[in-house]
Order: structure tokens, then sequence, then C-alpha cells
């Protein structure tokens, strides 16, 4: 079996970045007084991060996936809630993505059950861990925990994902559309604010040294324009 060949464009970038904590959203802090708020003791980042290295030069596609899904189920955490999870799939290290006048290390937003929805998404982490040598991916997972509030991950992916939109003007690459339809109807203490912040921005001290994208020669490329605006679609 032939090793995958995904096209990718690169773009160099040699700035060192410190985390943008003025990030702009819709998202607006709300006082301690306030009924329903969302903090910390809700959103709960776990850590360490799950993350799958460089490295699988040689490896076919269905070896490098299941190598993926191994490494990601050994480092999975322990959660509360397993079906309750939002969950940011970022790059680590020298490489990001161009997002046109920005990049970023952002490559998906998602929520629920994140150990099953990572299994599925192997599929194209290993296809870009093959493709470009140099890179890294990382997952951040946290559970989102509220009495009465069994959908809460729903509503924190999607403004999750418009605090990116605002910040860049487009979706990350392998998110297909902004869920509208849970935008904005959950109210967060300026904390978790922050930690959201953290998520969807660069990492503070990273030496970005690269910027990549698809070609129209990848599987992925679609996805990509999408998200640019060429298509991208959104919830009713």
């Amino acid at each position: 079996m032939a090793t995958a060949n995904l096209p990718v464009e690169l773009h160099t970038h040699t700035v060192s970045d410190k985390l943008d904590m003025n990030i702009p959203c819709r998202l607006n802090p709300v006082s301690q007084k306030a009924m329903r708020i969302i903090t910390n003791q809700h959103i709960r980042w776990r850590d360490p991060a799950i993350t799958v290295r460089f490295g699988f030069t040689g490896l076919t596609v269905p070896e490098s996936i299941s190598l993926v899904r191994s490494r990601l189920r050994k480092q999975f955490p322990e959660l509360d809630r397993p079906n309750q999870c939002v969950y940011v799939v970022r790059l680590k290290g020298p490489v990001a993505i161009d997002y046109g006048n920005d990049f970023s290390p952002v490559i998906y937003i998602g929520e629920g059950n994140a150990a099953q929805r990572l299994h599925g998404h192997a599929n194209w982490i290993a296809e870009l861990l093959i493709a470009v040598p140099n890179v890294e991916v990382e997952v951040r997972v946290a559970d989102c925990v509220r009495t009465g509030d069994s959908s809460l991950c729903q509503y924190v992916e999607a403004d999750l994902i418009e605090m990116f939109f605002d910040k860049y003007g487009c979706l990350p690459w392998f998110n297909r559309q902004r869920e509208r339809k849970f935008l904005g109807k959950r109210h967060y203490d300026a904390d978790v604010i922050t930690e959201f912040s953290k998520r969807v921005g660069k990492v503070s001290g990273s030496n970005y040294l690269w910027a990549i994208r698809p070609t129209h020669n990848n599987s992925q490329y679609p996805a990509y324009v999408a998200g640019q605006g060429g298509g991208w679609q959104q919830d009713a």
C-alpha cells in the first residue's frame, strides 16, 4: 500500500507569538451575582494534553491510523461525564495553519463523546502527520458538567467556534459549520473566557516557522476552502 501524499503549501513565519488575550469575541463576562453563570467548576480542561508526535514517515495510511488511535486511547483522561465534552485539536511546535491574513495552530473544535469522535478523527490526523513530518498534534479536552444542563458542551463548542471565527474570519480547517443554533446562549465568568482564549489562540512563547494550507490536490482541500468562506454552512 502506498504511503499518504497530502500536498500542502508552506509559508514561513519567524515571529515569536505571545498568546493574544484580546481575541475579539461576542462573549462578555458577567458578574458573580448573575444567575446560572458558568465557571471553571463547570468546564474543566484536563491536563496534560493528549499529544501525537511526528515521525510517521514510511508508514502506510492504515498503519498510521492504527498508531494514532492507540496513542489517543492510551492518553485519554478519565472524565466525569465522557459524553459531555468539548475538545480542541491543535498543532504543536513550529507549524501552524495558514488562515489567510493570520495563522493559528487550531484545526478542529468539537463536542460530545470525545473518545469516540477522536477515534474517527484519527483518519485525517494520521494523514496530516504523514504529510507534514515536523508536525505534532495536541488535543485539549474539557468535560462540561452542570446540574440540569446536559447539553452544555454543545453551547460551549458553539461559543469556542465563534470566538475563533471572530479572530480569524473563518472556521478551523476541519470544522464544517458555525453552530449558530447554540451560539451565545450561555454566560461565562471572566476566568472561563480567559481559558477559551487560550484554547483558540496561539501559545505564548512559540516560534511558528511555517504556516501550511492544503492545495487543490489534497482530499481535505474542500473543507479548508469551505471554512475560508467558499461555501461554508451555518445552522439555522
